[in-house]
């Protein structure tokens, strides 16, 4: 009987430590009394090119995002009310028009931080990446992005007219509404280090994937 209480006591134990793991998931959600907001993720070159369909190319991360209104007043929604957040070097940034990914002309993104300099290309057409600078709690060494023209591209319009029709849309609305925004992602980050920050007319709301 005491081994059989004894197994008992174990398998608790082993159960409860299951229970208080953190569970990381390329969902997530947030929500209140306005609106509530589901996203998803996809980090990989391969599964953004899924996705869409086409391959955009590389250091962009594909955000799937539904936002739900809760009342019957009509809310505001924007792509530029939203921000991937990197937890672990602090980088964030705002979505990227399709114009700036696809159109006439390349957008070359440079992270800076402290002590180091890197530049990546991105087809596309701007100035300014949707980016930003910040640092997560705790990180000491915050990150910017900026970008400049090269006007040796000439773009592609097929996925420019993809990007266009699947892109999260600017309105105003009662009714969900869903749709894509691509973001800027320098480097390798784990999927538990990323977070989205809703920043809009609806409030403020972080989704993390990590939970």
């Amino acid at each position: 009987m005491r081994l059989f209480y004894g197994f008992l006591l174990s398998l608790l134990a082993i159960t409860a430590s299951f229970g208080a793991k953190k569970v990381v998931s390329a969902n997530t959600s947030a929500g209140n009394e306005q609106v509530d907001v589901v996203a998803t993720l996809y980090m990989t070159e391969q599964e953004v090119t899924q996705k869409l369909g086409m391959n955009p190319g590389k250091g962009i991360a594909l955000l799937e995002v539904r936002m739900i209104p809760k009342t019957d007043q009509p809310v505001q929604m924007s792509p530029d009310d939203f921000i991937l957040l990197a937890h672990d070097d602090g980088e964030r940034s705002k979505p990227f028009d399709p114009a700036q990914l696809a159109g006439q002309g390349a957008m070359v993104v440079t992270r800076a931080t402290d002590k180091t300099k890197r530049t990546s290309g991105f087809g596309g057409f701007g100035g300014m990446v949707g980016g930003g600078s910040g640092s997560s709690p705790g990180n000491s060494k915050p990150t910017t992005l900026s970008s400049k023209m090269d006007a040796k591209s000439q773009g592609n319009d097929k996925l420019l007219e993809t990007l266009k029709a699947k892109q999260f849309p600017q309105k105003e609305s009662v009714q969900p509404v869903e749709g894509y925004l691509y973001f800027p992602l320098d480097g390798k980050h784990k999927l538990k280090n990323m977070a989205v920050l809703y920043r809009g007319p609806a409030g403020r709301l972080d989704l993390e994937f990590e939970h």
